[in-house]
């Protein structure tokens, strides 16, 4: 038997995010790769029979096209989930400032683990910063992304952490509203983060005009 997948010019979102300062800014675009990965997830979890849980969402592992259309790949690390399975019980795996903090600490993986992972992503995607940042160290150990974007709203500067440009190519309400659904994504509540679905039909609504 013989797999054929499909050739994917574009590098991966990683690239992407670390040489974007070479290009313009484009809201659209980045809003488009967010619902793809957004998109493949659900499917993941909703559509496939057994469900399957990828346990590995990360920069790195969402490949573009020479259209910018993203892919989710490398399932090497991915758990099937029975219909009638909440969770699995399994050691931890995955990529330090993206595995969700009760999976690294019950090592019991659910499909809202997932959802951590993306909530990460997305978090990168919009700013100029990684998961595990170097400039976070004057704020102590353990402060990330998500404990950037959650002190920032909370003091009501939400502009400064999007990346260069992005706040004056996108509608400012919309980029906030996305930012705070990538924060909703990364609350330690299992039942107060969104399943991906509802992050797709989110992301769906707040879709910019194409051109």
């Amino acid at each position: 038997m013989f797999l054929i997948y499909n050739y994917l010019p574009g590098g991966n979102l990683e690239k992407f995010i670390q040489e974007r300062s070479t290009r313009a800014v484009d809201w659209r675009i980045l809003h488009k790769i967010a619902l793809d990965v957004a998109r493949a997830l659900a499917y993941l979890h909703d559509q496939c029979v057994p469900r399957v849980l990828h346990r590995d969402v990360k920069p790195s592992n969402i490949l573009l096209d020479d259209d910018l259309n993203a892919y989710l790949s490398d399932f090497g690390l991915a758990r099937l989930l029975g219909t009638s399975e909440t969770h699995a019980t399994t050691g931890v795996a995955g990529t330090f400032g993206y595995v969700a903090p009760e999976y690294a600490m019950t090592c019991r993986v659910s499909d809202k683990a997932d959802v951590y992972s993306y909530g990460v992503v997305l978090l990168e995607l919009l700013s100029d910063k990684k998961a595990l940042d170097p400039s976070f160290s004057s704020y102590g150990n353990g402060f990330n992304i998500v404990g950037w974007a959650l002190m920032l709203l909370r003091e009501g500067h939400a502009k400064e952490f999007f990346t260069a440009g992005l706040w004056d190519a996108g509608p400012h309400d919309d980029l906030v509203e996305v930012l705070h659904l990538a924060v909703v994504c990364t609350v330690d509540s299992l039942s107060t983060r969104p399943t991906m679905k509802q992050v797709v039909r989110r992301l769906k609504q707040l879709q910019p005009p194409s051109c």
